[in-house]
This record gives C-alpha cells, sequence and structure tokens, in this order.
C-alpha cells in the first residue's frame, strides 16, 4: 500500500491582506489538513526577510545597496572603517528583529479564531524564521558581516524568548529557514564570512549556528525546517539535481539538535520531473532520523496550474519512501505568488492530500 499523503504544509508568506484573511481562507479551504498554519507574513513582510534591511541603517555605510533579485555587491574597507561602521551600529541601540512584536500580534487573531471554531483546537500557530545568513547577506556587506553577526543572532534570539513568554508553548510552532544557507553549501552565488574557503568548515558551520538556533526553542515548542533554494522571479538560483546537499546538512543537524526535529519542509522542482527518482533518493538516508524524531515530512510538490506534475511527483516519492508517510506543500512561501493563483494553490493541495484530523 501507498504510504499516506498526510495533511498540508504552509511554509510562510501568504500574499492576502492581512493575517485574518490568510488564517481564514487557508484553514477553509485546507479543512482538516494543517497542524499548523502561519499569519502569512502579510504587508511588507511578504518578501521573506527584506523587511530586516532596515534594522541596520544606524551605520549606513555597512549597508548594501540591495537590489531584488539582483547579486548582492560589497566594497572594500579597511579594518577600521568595519570597527566604525559597526560601533556606530552599537550606538545607535540594540538590535529589535521585529519578529517577535508581529508575531505575538498575530497570535491575538489565531485564538480569537481557534475560540470561533473556525481553526481547528489542534492546530499550531507557526512562525517562521530566518537564520542569520538570510538577513546578513543581502543587507550588510560582506567586509562587515563576521562583526555583526554575534549582534543579529542576539536580536534573534532575544526575539525568541520573548515569542515563548508571550504565546503558550502548547500552541506555538517555529519554521527556521534555510535558504542562503544552502547557496552557501552549494558553493554557488553569494560568498560567506565564515569557513575560509573550506566548503567543509562552511558546511559544518551551518550546522553549528542552526543547532544553536534550534536551542533556543523549548521542548513543549514545536520546530522545523525549511530548506529552500531562493524563489528569484519565481526560479532558484540554483535547480538542483537531488536533495543530497538537503539531506547532508540535516544528517548534521539531527545529530545534534538538543531538540526534536518535528517538521522538515523540501522543494520539489519542476525541473526534476524527469529525474523524480534520483532527486528525492538522498532523503531515503533521513528515514531513521525522521522516525526517531517523530518528524512530520512535507515535500513541495504542488506547483500551481500543473495537477499532473503534483501527482508524478507524489508517486514518485510514495515510491521512493517506501512506507514513510509525507504531506503536501508549495515549494517556497507564496510571497511572490500572484494573489490570482493563491487560492488554486490551496485548493490543489487539500485535493492530493488526507486530513491529519
Amino acid at each position: 500500500m501507498a504510504p499516506r499523503v498526510s495533511g498540508v504544509h504552509l511554509v510562510g508568506s501568504v500574499p492576502l491582506p492581512d493575517t485574518e484573511a490568510v488564517l481564514r481562507q487557508c484553514t477553509a479551504h485546507q479543512p482538516d489538513r494543517l497542524k499548523r498554519i502561519p499569519d502569512g507574513e502579510t504587508g511588507f513582510r511578504g518578501m521573506f526577510t527584506t523587511w530586516q534591511m532596515l534594522l541596520f541603517q544606524g551605520s549606513p555605510d555597512l549597508c548594501t545597496k540591495f537590489v531584488h533579485n539582483a547579486p548582492v555587491e560589497s566594497g572594500e574597507f579597511t579594518d577600521e572603517q568595519v570597527d566604525a561602521g559597526v560601533r556606530k551600529l552599537e550606538e545607535a541601540g540594540p538590535l529589535e528583529t521585529g519578529y517577535d512584536t508581529h508575531a505575538i500580534e498575530s497570535y491575538t487573531t489565531f485564538k480569537k479564531l481557534k475560540e470561533e471554531g473556525v481553526i481547528p483546537s489542534g492546530t499550531r500557530f507557526q512562525v517562521s524564521l530566518a537564520t542569520p545568513p538570510n538577513v546578513l547577506t543581502p543587507f550588510v556587506q560582506l567586509p562587515f558581516q563576521k562583526k555583526v553577526e554575534p549582534l543579529y543572532q542576539d536580536a534573534l534570539y532575544r526575539g525568541m524568548r520573548r515569542l515563548q513568554d508571550s504565546i503558550p508553548h502548547k500552541e506555538l510552532a517555529i519554521q527556521i529557514d534555510m535558504a542562503v544557507d544552502t547557496a552557501f553549501a552549494e558553493g554557488f552565488l553569494f560568498k560567506p564570512w565564515f569557513g575560509d574557503g573550506d566548503i567543509n568548515k562552511v558546511k559544518q558551520y551551518i550546522v553549528d549556528y542552526t543547532v544553536r538556533m534550534i536551542g533556543q526553542v523549548e521542548q513543549d515548542v514545536e520546530v522545523g525546517l525549511h530548506n529552500c533554494y531562493g524563489d528569484m522571479e519565481h526560479k532558484h538560483w540554483l535547480e538542483p539535481t537531488s536533495l543530497a546537499i538537503v539531506t547532508e546538512r540535516a544528517l548534521g543537524i539531527y545529530a545534534h539538535s538538543p531538540h526534536p526535529i518535528n517538521f522538515f519542509h523540501c522543494p520539489v522542482p519542476l525541473s526534476a520531473l524527469e529525474h523524480l527518482d534520483a532527486y528525492l533518493a538522498p532523503l531515503k538516508e533521513l528515514i531513521p532520523d525522521f522516525e526517531k524524531h517523530g518528524t512530520d515530512l512535507y515535500l513541495g510538490v504542488v506547483h500551481y496550474g500543473n495537477r499532473a506534475a503534483t501527482e508524478k511527483m507524489i508517486e514518485a516519492a510514495q515510491r521512493v519512501l517506501g512506507g514513510f508517510p509525507f504531506g503536501v506543500a508549495t515549494e517556497c512561501g507564496m510571497g511572490r505568488t500572484p494573489p490570482g493563483e493563491v487560492e488554486g494553490l490551496l485548493k490543489l493541495s487539500a485535493e492530493v492530500s488526507e486530513p491529519v484530523y
């Protein structure tokens, strides 16, 4: 018997007017299929981490001239200039990511809708937090990144603490977004400030900071990983030939994580359609860890207007993964998706999956 396609995962951003619209429409179009639901990262938060660039305006010299879907350019600076720029950032006051503030505000809407019976009682409120490279790489010039990293990391951890102090743990799930991290591990497009050009050191550093971030999550709060290959103009910055890099990283994280990994999401791009078995095969190495941690696996197989591709991907995953169950998702958040396509994506996700409640 083929493994069950159990439930739907929403990666994060949903281009609808506000939090209440996201929670109502996603729940209505995906009945009893969501173990976790995000607030949709609506408004100015809709383009992944772009709103975080404002954190660094107190020290203009270290800021990049960010352009959507374009390479990140950095200038050359002396050590004295770097120190002065970082000092100016510190003097501007402690960094505040704002992730916690927005989540706490959105949780009040989540709580209201759950009390009204709109959201199932077992569904958790999902907050997506990107690892530091997803903020520093596009918005802080490379010579400054090493010294800004601990400042941003401290701000991120303070926000995670406040988040968990403000939302009941049994209601909360934290998703860790890993996009630029994947580019680093592939040795493609972005240059990391760490690792000294040694790809193995780079990969280990990624595992280390991810495990530290997971360590900030209380045991009764869920934690999950979203593995990403970018979404620039609806294209990956690199079309992966398999999930080998994602799997390699996950094996390291699972081996050292102080917290169960409750859910795990990875993309399945249209470019993999003609070699799906080979693309998905590395995931088999993770099944023992999935089983040990009780991980819900979600595959990003839902492609707008292409049910045939979605079904072909599901069949391949059922074949490759043997008896291990999984749910479905889009490849990435829907922040860059035309609003008119959202309903179709939600409906297709429900049509190819089964309820979890």
